[in-house]
């Protein structure tokens, strides 16, 4: 909204009260024709009107009320035509709900604010969506080069401008990158005792963005109805965004096919094991050199000494 004021279509124009919401955010214009405009109206919306449909609104201070209800991002009048000046409620209200009512320069014209706001809206809206795709493909470009959730935490910190985990769901770290010591050790964002995140302390996706001054948005890692865990952005001295939960969403849904390609190559890996160690228990896994270069293959290094224990679990109190 404070932005928006800097325009030259909206040069002098004044904060009549609820300049507190100066922070809201403009995504759609509308004008205010008729009296019953609540139905129309929606959210983050700037509400122009020339006054007219207010002479017959009835109770003003109500719909101011109605219209902070409605997500309004602001409320743009002409004063002087058909009215002279808002009652002292209304600027009351308005201030005591942060919603902003601005006056007009008479000079104004409605259609060079809609021409211009609305070029304004689109050319950010297509600078979050190039930003977007710049961060798909940085993020495809690791899964196809056969990175894990560590290439992909360190790609993040650059194009987010923040730090950046990979988290289980209960908060344990998997992969983090931009973080220095003071932060990894901040008792704000992690539990002294295990160095585990706090994810039961911070919102998440949009939800965030309700704070006063949102620092730390977390987003699900999901695959179907499977959660992995969260994508963790903890801003650089600035206030989170709604492109940063964007650009969150698209990295966990990056990260959920990084998990659920590690979690299938595993799964197969846990078959091919399992069969050789049948086939290795009952004698058909062939002569020694064999057998230490296929467990070298699996990991298992058995050129060495080993012992073999054979054991059974107890059973339970009172059964033999």
């Amino acid at each position: 909204m404070a932005d928006a004021l800097s325009l030259s279509s909206l040069a002098g124009t004044e904060v009549l009260a609820g300049a507190e919401g100066l922070d809201r955010v403009i995504q759609r214009l509308n004008v205010m024709e008729v009296p019953d405009i609540l139905p129309w109206v929606k959210p983050n919306e700037l509400l122009l009107t020339t006054g007219y449909p207010l002479r017959s609104a009835g109770d003003l201070a109500g719909l101011v009320r109605d219209l902070n209800e409605r997500g309004l991002a602001a409320v743009a009048i002409k004063l002087g035509r058909y009215v002279d000046t808002l009652p002292d409620e209304v600027l009351r209200t308005a201030d005591s709900l942060g919603l902003p009512l601005l006056r007009l320069s008479g000079a104004v014209a409605f259609d060079d604010v809609l021409n211009q706001l609305l070029t304004d809206i689109l050319n950010r809206q297509a600078a979050t969506l190039a930003r977007a795709e710049e961060v798909h493909r940085v993020l495809v470009d690791v899964i196809l080069a056969g990175g894990g959730l560590a290439a992909i935490a360190e790609k993040l910190p650059e194009l987010l401008d923040g730090s950046v985990m990979v988290t289980t769901p209960d908060g344990r770290v998997l992969a983090r990158s931009g973080m220095d010591e003071d932060m990894s050790a901040d008792p704000r964002f992690f539990d002294p005792a295990g160095g585990r995140f706090q994810v039961e302390n911070f919102k998440h996706g949009a939800r965030a963005l309700d704070d006063e001054d949102p620092r730390v948005v977390q987003v699900p890692v999901l695959a179907g109805s499977l959660d992995h865990g969260r994508v963790v952005l903890i801003t650089r001295g600035r206030s989170a965004e709604a492109a940063d939960v964007h650009l969150l969403e698209r990295a966990a849904a990056t990260a959920a096919l990084v998990i659920t390609r590690d979690l299938a190559v595993s799964a197969v890996e846990d078959k091919y094991r399992g069969d050789f160690l049948r086939d290795l228990l009952a004698g058909h896994a062939g002569d020694d050199e064999h057998v230490v270069r296929h467990c070298a293959g699996l990991g298992w290094d058995i050129d060495r000494p080993l012992a073999v224990v054979v054991a059974e679990l107890d059973g339970e109190a009172g059964t033999p």
